[in-house]
């Protein structure tokens, strides 16, 4: 991902150039125009969408708690990283409006709003209170309304500090206090989405951690990308080429190897439960993923590249230090996370086999407009939180000698901040 920049009105500062959003728009609405005439011809479309939806529906939320968490957390590379994380929440409007195609289909996606299905499966018409169509459309509507709640408060106070920097504190402070909630309520919603949307495909099998893994999942996509966006940011402003310094690059990497070594852990952890228990209902996921192929070269895949081969790369703090090598990875932990919503959604939906042409379509157009409204969220700010209490800016230096390293501003606690 590249940007170019330009002349922010008003400002000395360069932000994104809005003719990025525009390229990423074009190639989204012409993957999604071709994704849809090939899935409707190919009676695969609802299900190919699905897969596509999951998937950076779950970048916008593990950007939406990785904000809360920063607010609740503090330090200066949390205020650093806030723009772009702001940009990936302010989508989640949009993400409500892709969620509509979804709706539609789900008469054709889920065996449980077949009324005959449900007669002859005695667990799930025990669960028929639950997994009804009216019912699983109110419950995403209040899903969306509480996201969208969420993030229009963070939204909202972060451009008063903009406007009133006497009181970025007392803003700061506001966000802050709301956190711990928000932390809570997204835990429950996505869960209960997680459930609603992926897991009742197979309404007979269930899983205690279904829902954690998803938010694990959504953790590393969205801290692979906001790696992604600083490296790129870094060569576009000057400020957050000096902020973006070695320790906190190698910060961003250490949560990201983190994220990676938990969702690997929730992941062998539901296998080991789900296993040993040796009950039809829930074995017989893996069954399918272990006996069959390609779900089970893929599965071997997704184990070693996938949580082994970055565990290793990312112990290195050389990795973690170089942007261009830890871009490298979080664009590799990014493919592998749409591996994995594959590998969990794609049997569940009929497929035999690697994803078809319209499924990469539509992932593609979704992923596109997605991108394409984020990037003009960012164009249309300073691409760092100026009046952030957690971070001050360090001056710039008249004629520092390259590779020195200037001193701190007390208090500021930030990092070392290296001279262009």
């Amino acid at each position: 991902m590249s940007g170019v920049g330009q002349q922010q009105p008003g400002s000395s500062r360069p932000s994104l150039d809005p003719r990025a959003a525009l390229v990423a728009l074009v190639i989204g609405a012409l993957g999604l125009l071709l994704g849809a005439v090939l899935g409707l011809l190919g009676e695969v479309f609802f299900s190919g969408y699905l897969m596509a939806f999951v998937f950076w529906s779950n970048v916008s939320l593990g950007a939406l708690v990785l904000l809360a968490v920063n607010h609740l957390a503090g330090g200066s590379w949390g205020a650093l990283i806030r723009r772009p994380l702001e940009a990936m929440v302010a989508s989640l409007p949009l993400v409500a409006l892709f969620f509509v195609p979804v709706a539609f289909g789900v008469g054709v996606l889920y065996p449980w709003a077949d009324p005959v299905y449900v007669a002859a499966h005695p667990l799930v018409e025990f669960k028929a209170g639950y997994l009804n169509v009216t019912w699983y459309l109110i419950r995403a509507v209040l899903y969306f309304i509480v996201w969208i709640a969420i993030a229009w408060f963070y939204l909202r106070n972060a451009r008063a500090q903009d406007e009133r920097p006497e009181e970025a504190g007392r803003l700061a402070y506001r966000m802050r206090s709301v956190s711990g909630l928000a932390l809570v309520t997204y835990v429950i919603t996505v869960t209960l989405a997680a459930v609603d949307w992926g897991m009742s495909l197979t309404p007979e099998w269930w899983s205690g951690i279904y829902g954690l893994i998803f938010m694990i999942s959504q953790a590393v996509c969205a801290m692979a990308l906001i790696i992604v966006f600083m490296a790129t940011l870094a060569r576009i402003d000057t400020t957050v080429d000096r902020l973006l310094t070695w320790k906190r690059l190698q910060d961003l990497g250490n949560f990201l190897l983190g994220f990676i070594m938990f969702w690997a852990y929730v992941n062998i952890s539901q296998l080991i439960i789900q296993w040993s228990g040796n009950i039809v209902e829930t074995n017989t996921f893996y069954v399918l993923r272990f006996n069959v192929e390609p779900w089970r070269g893929l599965g071997i895949y997704l184990a070693v590249a996938g949580f082994a081969l970055p565990f290793v790369i990312l112990f290195s703090r050389w990795v973690k230090r170089q942007r261009a090598a830890l871009v490298f990875v979080s664009f590799w932990a990014i493919l592998n996370q749409a591996l994995h919503t594959y590998w969990y959604l794609a049997p569940e939906v009929g497929r035999a086999g690697l994803p078809l042409l319209s499924d990469l379509l539509l992932f593609v157009g979704v992923g596109g407009v997605w991108l394409a409204f984020v990037l003009r969220s960012l164009a249309s700010r300073s691409l760092v939180s100026e009046h952030d209490p957690r971070l001050r800016h360090p001056p710039v230096p008249s004629r520092a000698a390259p590779g020195r390293v200037a001193p701190e501003p007390a208090g500021s606690g930030a990092a070392e901040v290296r001279h262009a």
